[in-house]
């Protein structure tokens, strides 16, 4: 017990104030919230990639009702695929551009600025420096996750610029009795000239320099650094960081998101693109691959756990397996965190921080080895893990290793459950013995 007393002061003196800073601070929430926002134009875009692209190859032959099927989809989305695309070249195809204007609208509203012309000015400025013409057609090459970090910055920068503006008077001012929208619009025209201009020029001199404009740059820059990242390393500090946040208390895959979202969506979007153009693709960590490998059952990759409680002799853990079981396979387990606790817990300690690890890594190497194909495509968390890895990736091999995956997590939490059980079923009996006594 004295070396968990260590532990969880040691934690809450090095990584509770980090915690703090990252969920409250006022960027990181703008750049949180920005990404989470723009979540369900990547399950859009995912979704028509999985009706673009069946999983059929070109020269399998139909023999049997299933294949019938499959081929004929194949034929029909091969006939109609730019109108099937669409929705994608409008979701993922624009995601910087939606999170540009989703960072700033939540920067602007923490400031209790005007969000909404905040987001048109940050818009307005990421458009120009991602997407200027070129023979009067507009380039869409960075206004995807390829420009993600372009757009936030752009996001951030621009209300920042705007605030101080306004806070020295260099806006105008309207006299009373004008309507408030039009009194808004001329408030913002000033600061929308000066972001406008400011980063149009900036990106003018970067491009005589480098030959690149700003979200290019930015990307080249950040190149050996995003291809290091997708690495077991990047896993395996992820997932221990977020549980040892749990442990104390704290919602660890929430304070971890901020780092993880950016980095997984832009290898989603180059995953997708690389899918499209039937190129290999290149990268393994997506949301995806957390949601449905790593956090099977949901923080701690609890499912396995949550099935052994079905079983117990523990009234207490029997009663939380029937209450958090359904949440559970929908990726949801505060009943399980909360109800076992895994909380402060030191008998779960162990296998609650390292086996999310260790799905990660696992899963990592099978996808590396070329055993499962990667996802490219994005599905709502919530959807059952054999369930969205077979969409993310239109590979049955990923069912396989989700199954696989999900008996490791129960046979590495089961000596820990055992001992946890007994020590319930202990004080379960006592608390019997003391309450017949009473009675009698």
């Amino acid at each position: 017990m004295a070396f968990f007393e260590r532990l969880n002061s040691t934690l809450e003196k090095y990584l509770m104030p980090i915690a703090d800073v990252l969920a409250n601070q006022r960027h990181v929430k703008a750049m949180r919230d920005g990404i989470v926002y723009s979540i369900p134009l990547t399950i859009v875009g995912g979704l028509t990639l999985i009706v673009a692209n069946p999983p059929v190859s070109k020269d399998v032959v139909a023999t049997n009702i299933f294949l019938k099927f499959m081929v004929a989809w194949r034929d029909w989305a091969s006939a109609n695929a730019d109108a099937i695309r669409l929705p994608y070249n409008m979701t993922m195809g624009l995601l910087a551009l939606f999170v540009a204007i989703g960072v700033a609208y939540h920067l602007a509203r923490s400031y209790k600025m005007d969000p909404l012309s905040s987001s048109i000015i940050s818009g307005a400025t990421f458009l120009i420096i991602a997407a200027p013409l070129k023979e009067g057609s507009l380039p869409v090459t960075y206004l995807d996750a390829k420009g993600l970090f372009t757009a936030i910055i752009v996001g951030l920068l621009s209300v920042e610029i705007t605030r101080f503006l306004k806070s020295k008077g260099v806006t105008i001012k309207m006299p009373e009795g004008v309507p408030p929208a039009v009194s808004s619009s001329f408030d913002a025209l000033i600061p929308l000239i000066i972001n406008v201009l400011l980063f149009h020029f900036i990106n003018l001199i970067i491009l005589s320099i480098s030959k690149m404009i700003i979200p290019q740059a930015i990307l080249a820059s950040l190149a050996p650094a995003l291809n290091t990242l997708d690495s077991p390393l990047l896993i395996v500090v992820l997932a221990l960081v977020a549980q040892l946040l749990w442990f104390v208390g704290i919602h660890g895959a929430a304070v971890v998101k901020t780092i993880r979202d950016p980095i997984a969506l832009t290898y989603l979007a180059a995953n997708a693109e690389a899918y499209l153009a039937g190129q290999p693709l290149p990268h393994i960590f997506t949301d995806t691959f957390w949601a449905y490998y790593m956090v099977l059952g949901g923080s701690g990759a609890t499912l396995g756990l949550t099935l052994l409680y079905l079983k117990s002799k523990s009234k207490q853990l029997n009663a939380v397996g029937k209450v958090a079981l359904l949440p559970a396979l929908f990726n949801i387990n505060e009943p399980v965190i909360f109800g076992t606790p895994m909380v402060l817990n030191p008998i779960m300690f162990i296998p609650f921080v390292f086996v999310e690890a260790i799905n990660g890594v696992i899963a990592y190497y099978i996808i590396k080895w070329g055993l499962v194909r990667a996802a490219f495509a994005t599905v709502p968390w919530t959807t059952p893990a054999p369930i969205g890895a077979f969409l993310a990736t239109l590979d049955w091999r990923a069912v396989v290793l989700v199954l696989a995956l999900l008996v490791l997590d129960a046979m590495l939490y089961y000596p820990f459950f055992k001992a946890y059980e007994k020590q319930l079923i202990k004080e379960e009996s006592e608390k019997e013995n003391s309450e017949a006594e009473l009675k009698a």
